[in-house]
């Protein structure tokens, strides 16, 4: 099963003590979390409140991943991504969601891909957090399409509770991560990937995962059905 790892480009950033939980949440920017060689981040996933004298201060975490995914051009049957949370606060629980950011030079983050994800398309479910150790998380259908059909997949790993079901936090609840920067590779962000042999084409409607044979000839040993 391949393997292929997080560029060194992965960060956090977050949107800042704001006054209310819709200007942190749907903030256009952030600040950028330590340095682009950063190994880890104690906070690098959450959505946190804040009680101080007579006023309510909220801010929210978000880390970003991006992967070249430029040489995968068979269709993807199965794919795990790991990410390595440790020292959850509160309801740290994660969700990876889709991203387009990495929009500076030499695909770098910059402050201004805080709100460059889309809550619309989640790439997992619901991630627990609580125990600090490399999370295998199943990657669903969307983003098994999306890493075979874009030369990078990039997303990113938001709070399920608060972020995502955009509920405004009474507490702290965050999680950190390591990053690709990460002494070795074992604990970096990695996805293992398997793709499809053979025949990967739908034949009359039905999926090519779901066909054994064609005309008695195994799907694997099946390069084209009446030359598609």
């Amino acid at each position: 099963m391949p393997t292929i790892y997080a560029a060194t480009t992965d960060r956090d950033i977050n949107s800042g003590n704001q006054s209310s939980w819709s200007n942190a949440r749907d903030a256009s920017t952030g600040t950028l979390g330590g340095s682009a060689s950063d190994s880890s981040e104690s906070f690098a996933v959450g959505s946190t409140a804040f009680a101080g004298r007579g006023s309510t201060t909220y801010k929210v975490y978000r880390s970003f991943f991006h992967f070249d995914t430029s040489g995968i051009t068979s269709t993807v049957s199965a794919a795990t991504l790991k990410l390595y949370f440790q020292n959850d606060v509160g309801d740290g629980n994660a969700i990876i969601i889709k991203s387009d950011a990495f929009t500076g030079g030499s695909d770098a983050l910059v402050s201004a891909d805080f709100n460059n994800l889309d809550f619309s398309t989640a790439y997992s479910g619901e991630i627990d957090t609580t125990s600090s150790a490399l999370a295998s998380i199943t990657l669903n259908a969307t983003a098994l399409t999306d890493i075979k059909n874009n030369n990078d997949f990039k997303f990113a790993v938001v709070n399920f509770d608060y972020d995502y079901n955009d509920t405004a936090p009474s507490g702290s609840n965050y999680v950190g991560l390591r990053f690709a920067n990460f002494s070795g590779t074992s604990s970096d962000p990695q996805i293992e990937y398997t793709v499809v042999t053979g025949y990967a084409n739908d034949v009359m409607g039905v999926a090519s995962a779901n066909i054994g044979k064609v005309n008695g000839i195994a799907t694997a040993s099946v390069s084209k059905v009446i030359g598609v």
